[in-house]
């Protein structure tokens, strides 16, 4: 009987009774009938990242939502206000909707990270070495800045100079400064070996402690030979426009603090200063080199148990080379590396892939993050060609049939370091984007399927203007159009309930 009620008011609202149709707008999310109130979501400040909730923005009082905040490039979550003006450290949480208006304002800090980011400055210093040896204080810097250098003899070397790369001695002191000029430059730490110093480390004379460093600082320490149980204190200096990160020794940050003291173990050991490229101001990348290339994600909307195509596209304003980028996406989505495909290019590219784990600089905690590198290719821009939106690599992007639907599920790119024709390297602009997941069926993205979808659905097929309206999940016979056929499918998916 249920089902001829609904078949008989389907007929009706197909045939006799247009006018109804066109003055029915459903509210979305809300069923026809309940109150709702607004949610307000901001991002401080304006372009850092984004701010999406997982149940709209016209809610249901004592509903459950749940709200995420996203980093553009270069940016990190701080906090969020909530709408009770309490501080939630918490990039994703959870909390129940008021009866009231709330706004909520997600706070990021700028801090590209590394290494990816300093590539969009024009110089580079480079410090190699010979054996005996480790060199601190290579990076990207702009003509001017006075940068800090260091070496470190090993046990059993000691420091000869640096030295330019046509021989040439450009100071004796194993700590000096180098002033970055109009180009890249490379600096040699030279070391001898001095038959007078032990040659090993042993039980005897202690074990050696290596310090070595990312780019943007300096490392060094008061000892570098100590037995077991002495101590001996660190100390990393950042170079300008970089911060200090923390000491690490492999995976494990083993301090925050800049200069503390480190006791040595029964072994020799290597702790790493990382610093992290953190300009004076968040203009400062775009004031020194216009951005030749864009990657851009799309937004794209899909239904649980299917498989979508999901592009990377690039737009590129000249010849580039060889390039990484990061993925970073939602651990809830499964993507198919195996059957990723490369976009057609001037030279065929080369793709290979690691992933990101906790302990790397870049990793982003609530993210599947993976690191992508594309070699051997080429693509070739000639001047006053205009650019053109190539997909440079597809991934397909597995909906499991038990996902959560009625939720946006982030995917970002960030880390992206490009290879000019020249042989230098910058970054790139960046667009993020959005793995919408809806049920079948459920025309107005309010998480459910029911006859406020069945209004929806006859709306349109009137071609009458609805306030929202998903045909992605709309089309159930999948003909590219929206028919009667289309509305009885939902009226079936509710009778099936």
């Amino acid at each position: 009987m249920k089902r001829i009620r609904y078949l008989s008011l389907l007929w009706m609202l197909l045939t006799g009774i247009t006018a109804w149709a066109q003055e029915f707008n459903p509210t979305n999310p809300a069923e026809p009938g309940q109150l709702t109130t607004k949610l307000i979501l901001k991002v401080s400040p304006a372009g850092a990242g984004s701010a999406s909730s997982n149940s709209g923005t016209n809610i249901v009082p004592g509903t459950s939502v749940t709200v995420n905040a996203s980093p553009s490039t270069g940016w990190q979550f701080a906090y969020w206000i909530n709408g009770n003006g309490e501080q939630v450290d918490t990039r994703s949480y959870t909390f129940t909707k008021a009866d009231k208006t709330e706004t909520l304002t997600a706070y990021f800090t700028f801090n590209p990270g590394a290494p990816g980011e300093p590539a969009e400055l024009p110089y580079k210093l480079t410090l190699e070495k010979t054996e005996g040896g480790s060199v601190s204080g290579k990076g990207f810097y702009k003509a001017g800045t006075t940068v800090n250098i260091y070496a470190s003899p090993s046990s059993g070397y000691d420091f000869d100079g640096w030295y330019k790369a046509d021989g040439t001695l450009y100071s004796e002191d194993a700590s000096t400064s180098y002033t970055m000029g109009e180009g890249a430059m490379t600096l040699t730490a030279r070391f001898t070996f001095n038959p007078e110093n032990p040659a090993e480390p042993g039980e005897v004379n202690g074990f050696r402690l290596k310090l070595t460093a990312t780019d943007g600082g300096t490392a060094r320490a008061n000892d570098y030979n100590l037995k077991t149980g002495e101590a001996t204190t660190v100390t990393a200096s950042a170079n300008s426009g970089y911060v200090f990160d923390g000491w690490y020794q492999g995976t494990t940050k083993v301090s925050a603090a800049a200069s503390f003291e480190y006791t040595m173990g029964d072994s020799g050991t290597t702790l790493e200063a990382r610093f992290l490229f953190s300009p004076a101001s968040p203009d400062e990348p775009m004031q020194i080199q216009q951005r030749k290339f864009s990657f851009m994600l799309r937004n794209t909307v899909t239904k649980p148990g299917t498989t979508v195509d999901f592009p990377i596209l690039l737009t590129p304003r000249a010849t580039l080379g060889d390039m990484t980028f990061q993925l970073n996406f939602d651990p809830r989505l499964n993507v198919d590396f195996d059957h990723a495909t490369v976009g057609e290019t001037s030279t065929p590219y080369t793709l290979t892939r690691e992933e990101v784990l906790e302990g790397d600089v870049t990793y982003d905690e609530g993210y599947k993050s993976y690191r992508f590198t594309l070699t051997g290719g080429s693509m070739v821009v000639n001047d006053g060609e205009t650019p053109t939106v190539t997909p440079i690599v597809t991934f397909p992007f597995v909906i499991a049939d038990d996902i959560e639907t009625g939720t946006a599920y982030r995917v970002t790119i960030n880390q992206i370091s490009i290879t000019n024709d020249d042989g230098s390297t910058q970054t790139a602009g960046t667009r993020n984007g959005l793995l919408s997941v809806y049920k079948l069926g459920d025309t107005n993205g309010d998480n459910k399927v029911n006859s406020a979808d069945v209004l929806n659905m006859v709306s349109v097929s009137l071609q009458k203007e609805t306030e929202v309206f998903i045909p992605e999940v709309s089309d159930l016979n999948e003909d590219s159009k929206i028919s009667s056929a289309d509305v009885l499918g939902v009226v079936n998916i509710v009778l099936e309930k």
